[in-house]
């Protein structure tokens, strides 16, 4: 398997895995997303923005490098997170909205 390949097949599994997650999510009564849970960022929303917030700032990172700049390019228009619990939006919706974006610009 080509690197390539390999590194599409990671990306596909991310996505698939992230789509899982977030429908699993979607389904919790209401409240339950944003009950403190006790882990590291609190609640489960605070958790899923955390990992948001890292791959933003990752893929921001790799699309400085001109070799990506080019593919990355949609990242432009988003700030640099400057914070690991910095909250991206209010609502689950938009950051699953985000989450379908950023698993799409990993895969292309």
């Amino acid at each position: 398997m080509s690197r390539t390949a390999h590194f599409t097949l990671l990306a596909r599994y991310n996505e698939w895995m992230n789509h899982k997650l977030y429908a699993a999510a979607a389904e919790l009564p209401p409240g339950a997303l944003a009950a403190d849970r006790g882990a590291f960022f609190g609640s489960l929303q605070a958790t899923l923005n955390h990992i948001a917030v890292a791959d933003t700032i990752w893929l921001k990172r790799i699309a400085a490098h001109p070799q990506f700049a080019a593919a990355l390019a949609p990242l432009a228009g988003v700030s640099m997170p400057a914070a690991l619990d910095q909250p991206l939006f209010d609502s689950f919706e938009a950051l699953r909205a985000q989450r379908a974006w950023l698993d799409r610009l990993i895969l292309d």
